[in-house]
């Protein structure tokens, strides 16, 4: 009688272990080939660095991370008329001072408040991508403040004729479900953190099953944007050991942090950290490389974005 009681068990536990694993796969067949965006570190939000006057998510941001030769991340959402803007936070209490969400103001609106107490603006998605024209790839992030099916869609309407290299992110399943469905070719990732009963109003079971990538079986990402303090998640680790995941790191603010995750083979996305990427930038530090670089950019921005003459 106990063989049996041991067999069923084993039965139970072995059932149990296969279907998590099915759980957290990401995409296994016609897996996409991340060797061109591996080339390349991310800065996250741009290469920002408010105590030096660049906002994050801003032209000026973007524009120096693509000067510098990095790849940058940045976040969309919607304007109250629909418009895809760059902006982090559903408000723009932290960036402007004003407490007013996105999504209830119109893009004209918004253009009257700046970033951090500087001249930058909340930009328009298309005004990034016709900046940074393929030049460094762009990790892009959808935020779950808006309708996902109208925000995906507008999305890539800008992103249609864009030729530059880029992936998708959200930590919310139903946009990277989209992708999947929608948009296959596209490399998608669901982006995870260490997430806790009560945050977003998530239950216990909501957060735990969150963290531990169980959603997968919705979404089959190409890769796992986990952050980099939670690394140890088992079931992360199972993702990169049975199935080969792709893993980006987020958001990595030293230089040891920054090696580990590059050692494992991860993309890496990091803020007030210069990673070094070139040689004669070796000497130099992630404040001297900004100030250095920041007077040109905004002169080109400013020629970039002045009236034509006729």
């Amino acid at each position: 009688m106990l063989f049996v009681f041991l067999g069923v068990a084993a039965l139970v536990l072995l059932a149990c272990v296969l279907f998590w694993l099915w759980a957290i796969a990401p995409q296994v067949a016609g897996r996409p080939d991340f060797t061109e965006l591996k080339k390349y570190d991310y800065a996250h939000r741009g290469l920002h660095h408010k105590e030096n006057g660049v906002p994050e998510n801003s032209l000026l941001a973007f524009r120096l991370a693509a000067d510098c030769g990095f790849g940058m991340e940045l976040d969309l959402q919607l304007t109250k008329d629909n418009r895809v803007v760059v902006h982090h936070d559903h408000s723009i209490v932290r960036t402007c001072g004003v407490d007013k969400l996105i999504s209830d103001m119109t893009y004209e609106e918004l253009k009257g408040y700046r970033l951090f107490g500087t001249e930058e603006r909340i930009p328009l998605f298309a005004e990034v991508l016709a900046l940074v024209k393929g030049k460094t790839p762009l990790i892009v992030e959808l935020k779950g403040y808006n309708d996902v099916n109208t925000l995906c869609i507008l999305a890539m309407e800008e992103l249609k004729n864009y030729e530059g290299l880029y992936c998708v992110e959200s930590f919310d399943p139903r946009i990277v479900r989209w992708f999947r469905q929608n948009h296959p070719g596209i490399i998608r990732g669901q982006l995870m953190e260490h997430l806790q009963r009560g945050k977003n109003g998530m239950s216990g079971a909501q957060a735990f099953f969150g963290r531990n990538l169980m959603t997968n079986f919705l979404t089959r990402p190409n890769f796992e944007a986990y952050d980099f303090n939670w690394r140890n998640n088992i079931s992360l680790r199972a993702a990169r050991r049975v199935f080969g995941m792709q893993e980006v790191s987020w958001t990595l603010r030293s230089e040891e942090a920054f090696r580990l995750a590059k050692s494992a083979g991860n993309l890496c996305i990091f803020e007030h950290i210069l990673p070094v990427k070139a040689e004669e930038w070796k000497e130099r530090s992630f404040e001297e490389l900004l100030k250095n670089r920041k007077a040109v950019a905004l002169a080109e921005l400013k020629t970039a974005t002045a009236p034509k003459v006729r």
